[in-house]
């Protein structure tokens, strides 16, 4: 049994209250509101339900009622006023005949439902959008055998400007579970009162849809055994005691695909997989969204899923397509912008600007020009209210169209000028903060950042550094755009520009260069980072703007090596390394011309030409010897040794770099593990060459990829396709298919997908043998 909640003679038991608390008789309320006394006798008693909004007017003049309780008993008398039956209807939950996922969600609700003796009832929350009135109306349809005295539901308008008070639908509540009216107390804690009274000896789901906060929300939880409340709303409401609580997010991308096919039918997504998830996409997997996207293509049939995604493509059109009828993302979230306060609204539209998706309550408080604690105790109540994701501890996050929510009342409410000031501030602590992280990874005497209002992010260790440029790598990488666009801009007359350069603060392409090369060192560390070729090329394009030809060099060398590492692109790598060699060599620099030979090597050598490696990279040995550079000797030296294994000389080049273990650990000792790493692995292919299969396999499998080195998929994959080849060789072929399927795996993500296809048809081969 479903008990509906008669909002009817709700109306007339709020009016009496409403009379007793203003101390008046019927015959006083009558004379001071015009509205006869019979009239107003039959509101009270129920037989009126919903008087006309002039009446009501005039009773909530009468009775001096402030905005929220006028707002109360105008919504009461609407929902009440009768239309041409013995009796309003109820409210009550809609289910959806396409409820689509939230399995997990289901299955908790279900086993806590079974067992109320030992919690409350549970607050589904969230930002909105996420369907928590949809999953509380099946949640209520699949938990109905568990009460067998039935459910009550109750709107408590929580994100409208008059919420439902408490003893309002404390009202709304006995009348639907059968207390009649006219014995309902006038008192708020005697009502609630009977309420737990009424529930007392019954097993009741009782459903708070939309609840605004704990105040509203506790009187109505019920504390009797066998009864559970199903609480919704956008807050986690955390002050409420004894009751569970599940956060919803965005539906998983299977589920949003199968939603829209249920929405739309088979007919219409047949053969339509590509643009289906672009569409998910698109809609952030906001249930919402998806509901409004598969309605729109409903009601268009010559619509398909590639066009309507085409539209929602475009950033500055998303929001103004995703709405279909009375249905809007736009409105849902402005119901819950409108309830923050003026810092709150800012710290949110600011937050826009930021080029990363999560961020942290320093880089936040750089964008208000707050306090960083006063910010994160800010940012926690965007993560109540929902505007906010909380993707790791002390990390936040907008959702993709709460970004462009929060864009559009950027670009309405603040200044431009205010806007791009915000920006440009962002960018340069960013900047400065990853120069002083970068630092610490340098030789002693590295230059510190330029000075700037706000302090920058100062680690205190190598660890600190570290943990900084990983989380804020996006951030920092972004900054790079934001200062290089700002000057171009400046520099063609078309906008305002950065910082002006005086002696102690560099312009944005000082700034960009210096942040280049306090990075170099962290660089290694992290090599295939796409960063990396973002960073350099703007260090590059930097240095060229400043006329700095030996900068240009070593950038473009930077460049080289990390479209060689971090993405397996050679070709682009000798052109770098090429354009440096010629800058080096026109501003007579020779260390950047060693190393930039050095890297014309490497990039020859996978691209199999040794024979134009080996000549290169001896001169490049012979630069470094003349400068005395151990640590460029020392590379150059082992580039030699795999030169001429390449060019078919293994027998020398095995011998080389055996006699270099040991000697570089010696000579360059805070590189000793990365270096030894790497002469292992050579070592070991040099044995390969020589078809020294069972001494091959030992040595690669001695082969590490060494521990400072976060990431280094290439190393091990590299290493891993040697040993799988001697594997191969010695009839070892299930563990050799094994090796070349890791390989395979190692050489996709580091984004060689030539070697990937050469390591999967290698253990194609070996699975044949096996």
């Amino acid at each position: 049994m479903t008990s509906d909640v008669p909002q009817g003679t709700a109306f007339g038991v709020t009016l009496r209250s409403l009379r007793r608390a203003a101390r008046l008789t019927l015959e006083e309320l009558a004379g001071l509101s015009g509205v006869s006394v019979r009239a107003l006798g039959d509101m009270e008693r129920g037989r009126s339900r919903g008087p006309q909004r002039r009446t009501v007017e005039a009773l909530a003049d009468a009775l001096k009622l402030d905005a929220a309780q006028r707002g109360s008993l105008r919504r009461l008398a609407d929902a009440g006023r009768e239309r041409g039956g013995e009796k309003p209807a109820p409210y009550l939950l809609r289910t959806v005949p396409d409820f689509t996922g939230r399995k997990d969600e289901l299955a908790a609700l279900a086993a806590l439902a079974a067992d109320p003796a030992h919690t409350r009832g549970v607050v589904l929350f969230g930002p909105g959008g996420q369907g928590k009135t949809t999953l509380a109306a099946e949640a209520t349809r699949r938990l109905a055998e568990h009460f067998p005295d039935g459910c009550v539901t109750v709107q408590l308008h929580g994100m409208s400007e008059s919420p439902v008070p408490a003893a309002e639908a404390l009202v709304l509540l006995l009348t639907a579970l059968g207390h009649p009216p006219d014995r309902i107390p006038v008192d708020p804690a005697a009502r609630e009162a009977v309420y737990r009274a009424t529930l007392a000896d019954r097993r009741v789901l009782v459903v708070l849809d939309d609840a605004a906060d704990e105040a509203r929300t506790r009187p109505l939880l019920p504390d009797a055994q066998g009864c559970f409340a199903l609480v919704t709303g956008r807050r986690p409401l955390t002050g409420l005691e004894g009751v569970r609580r599940i956060r919803l997010g965005g539906l998983s991308t299977r589920e949003s695909a199968t939603l829209l096919e249920r929405i739309l039918g088979t007919g219409r997504t047949a053969g339509q997989g590509d643009a289906i998830g672009r569409l998910t996409g698109l809609c952030g997997y906001l249930p919402l969204a998806l509901r409004i996207v598969g309605n729109r293509l409903s009601s268009r049939p010559t619509w398909t899923p590639d066009h309507l995604a085409a539209q929602l493509a475009d950033e500055e059109r998303r929001l103004s397509g995703l709405v279909a009828g009375d249905l809007a993302v736009r409105s849902a979230f402005s119901l819950s912008y409108r309830q923050l306060t003026g810092p709150r609204r800012l710290l949110l539209r600011r937050l826009a600007l930021t080029p990363g998706r999560d961020t942290s309550p320093e880089l936040a408080a750089v964008l208000v020009e707050g306090d960083p604690i006063t910010v994160e105790d800010s940012l926690d109540q965007l993560v109540d209210q929902g505007l906010l994701e909380e993707t790791a501890l002390g990390r936040y996050a907008l959702h993709d169209l709460v970004r462009l929510f929060a864009r559009e009342q950027l670009t309405e409410e603040d200044p431009s000028e205010v806007t791009e000031a915000a920006r440009l501030r962002m960018a340069d602590w960013l900047l400065r903060s990853a120069s002083a992280a970068g630092r610490v990874f340098e030789p002693s005497g590295a230059p510190e950042p330029w000075p700037g209002a706000i302090p920058p992010f100062h680690p205190e260790s190598r660890e600190d550094a570290e943990r900084w440029l990983i989380a804020e790598r996006a951030q920092w990488a972004g900054a790079l755009e934001i200062l290089s666009t700002a000057e171009a801009e400046a520099e063609a007359g078309t906008g305002t520009g950065t910082t002006t350069a005086s002696a102690s603060v560099p312009g944005a392409h000082g700034r960009i260069l210096h942040t280049s090369r306090t990075l170099y060192w962290f660089s290694d560390r992290c090599g295939e980072w796409p960063e990396w070729r973002l960073l350099f090329a703007y260090g590059a394009r930097s240095a060229a703007a400043l006329g700095d030809r030996a900068a240009e060099a070593q950038q473009l060398n930077c460049l080289a090596w990390a479209h060689s590492v971090g993405a397996a692109q050679f070709a682009q790598a000798e052109e770098h390394a090429r354009r440096a060699l010629e800058l080096a060599t026109e501003a007579e620099d020779l260390n950047q011309q060693a190393w930039a030979l050095t890297y014309l090597t490497g990039a020859l050598m996978y691209l199999n030409r040794a024979t134009e490696a080996v000549p290169a990279i001896q001169r490049a040995l012979h630069l470094f010897e003349s400068l005395d550079d151990a640590v460029g000797t020392t590379v150059a030296a082992r580039q030699h040794a795999s030169a001429l294994r390449e060019a078919g000389r293994a027998e020398e080049a095995l011998a080389l770099h055996q006699a270099q273990l040991g000697v570089e650990a010696r000579d360059v000792p805070d590189l000793s593990e990365y270096i030894q790493a790497h002469l292992q692995r050579e070592i070991a292919a040099d044995l390969l060459a020589l078809r020294r299969w069972p001494e091959a396999a030992a040595a690669y499998r001695a082969t590490t990829a060494p521990a400072t080195h976060k990431g280094i998929e290439l190393f091990r994959a590299v290493a891993l396709t040697g040993l799988a080849t001697a594997l191969e060789h010695m009839g070892e072929s299930a563990e050799a298919r094994q090796h070349y399927e890791e390989a395979q795996r190692l050489y996709e993500s580091a984004g060689d997908t030539t070697s990937a296809a050469q390591a999967r048809a290698r253990a194609g081969a070996a699975r044949l043998k096996g």
